[in-house]
């Protein structure tokens, strides 16, 4: 390794060091959904002591994403329908969200595509994971959105080397990661990968942050990687948001191969870009979440208490009568995982 090379990784290593940890409420909201004691008493009563993420979670969900045909207007009434690991998955992304919201880097990086196409992501990882029977949709919701975080914080913190990695894109059409390689010695999903592992985030997600683009390395735990790989080539094929440019990643076979797709990979391809109009579809019901991208802020005054029972007449955020996705449905008396 050329000591060059070595001084830049020490310097983005030492940077990711020096970044403020998740919100503690989100750390000891993984550790109680990760313990199978946890009631959902439990986790709503931690979710109630930080008002901001209460209102938030109850915008959510109440938005016209999940659907559902009645208001939701306590955190234990979300953490019953939306289960743990949905819930887990929305306190999570907006903590990402709201940290990196709203600023702008020193070079031509939109942040706004940038979101557009991580938000676009997390839809098309939930839509698939219905689509290629992986069990934890919520889980892939939030894989896809924090797939590409590394990019964030090459924009914030590493602007001039940053900037080369753009014009690399833009003139000579390389793809990002090679380009990324060519300045850096190393990728955004390596900076994605070490951020992760800082913010102790569950293991899948980390593996789904490492190797989104390399799913084939994995001798094993490769489902969400895979899913998030095959999502990132919808979104771009599809033009939402900005993914880094207009070359597209190599296609991992492996990715197909995982879920025991193993026609010919451009056939299979031709499957997974058909539900383009489908994400388009949902992209339209996730607005809640594309407002929080732009530092939209939610006042926890417009939100029911979190403590009052839940009114069963009133209809989610107006769209009264709006029915839930198969594997979000309302659920009673049973928390799902």
């Amino acid at each position: 390794m050329d000591e060059q090379r070595q001084q830049r990784i020490k310097k983005i290593t030492q940077s990711i060091i020096g970044l403020p940890t998740l919100p503690t409420v989100i750390t000891q909201m993984i550790g109680l959904i990760d313990n199978p004691k946890t009631s959902a008493k439990d986790v709503a009563s931690l979710i109630s002591t930080d008002q901001a993420l209460t209102a938030k979670i109850l915008k959510l969900a109440n938005s016209a994403f999940y659907g559902f045909p009645r208001e939701i207007a306590t955190v234990n009434h979300a953490v019953v329908v939306l289960g743990f690991e949905t819930v887990k998955s929305l306190g999570l992304s907006v903590s990402v969200l709201e940290r990196f919201a709203g600023g702008n880097s020193a070079t031509d990086f939109d942040r706004q595509k940038f979101w557009e196409h991580s938000i676009a992501c997390g839809v098309a990882a939930r839509m698939l994971a219905g689509k290629l029977r992986y069990r934890v949709q919520g889980e892939a919701f939030a894989a896809g959105i924090l797939h590409d975080i590394g990019k964030l914080i090459l924009s914030q913190y590493f602007t001039d080397e940053f900037a080369q990695i753009l014009a690399l894109v833009r003139d000579e059409d390389l793809y990002i990661g090679k380009a990324e390689e060519q300045v850096l010695g190393l990728t955004h999903s390596d900076i994605g990968h070490w951020l992760a592992e800082k913010w102790n985030l569950p293991d899948k997600l980390v593996s789904a942050i490492a190797y989104h683009h390399t799913p084939g390395r994995l001798e094993r735990g490769a489902e969400l990687p895979s899913l998030i790989h095959l999502a990132d080539f919808l979104c771009r094929r599809e033009k939402i948001g900005d993914g880094g440019g207009i070359r597209l990643p190599n296609l991992d076979p492996a990715a197909l191969r995982t879920f025991g797709i193993h026609e010919e990979p451009k056939a299979a391809m031709r499957r997974i870009f058909g539900y383009g109009d489908l994400l388009h579809e949902e992209m339209e019901r996730a607005d809640a979440f594309t407002s929080i991208a732009r530092g939209e802020g939610t006042d926890p005054e417009d939100n029911a208490d979190p403590d009052s029972d839940p009114d069963p007449g009133s209809g989610p955020d107006g769209n009264g009568g709006g029915t839930g996705s198969e594997a979000e449905s309302e659920v009673v008396g049973e928390v799902r995982r």
